[in-house]
């Protein structure tokens, strides 16, 4: 089992992430393709790799 405040850090950061992602595509600093591929890399890492360390 990892440390707790580990993974409430790596889910800060994601969430982090996220939030930017969705600033720079409201400043059209990034198009709807990245911003799309952010949200699905960040959605497959929660959902395949974050229970794997729990």
């Amino acid at each position: 089992m990892k440390d707790k405040g580990f993974l409430k850090i790596l889910v800060f950061l994601m969430i982090l992430l996220l939030v930017i992602n969705m600033v720079m595509l409201a400043l059209k600093s990034i198009n709807a393709i990245v911003f799309w591929s952010v949200i699905i890399v960040v959605a497959v890492f929660a959902y395949k790799v974050l229970p794997k360390l729990r």
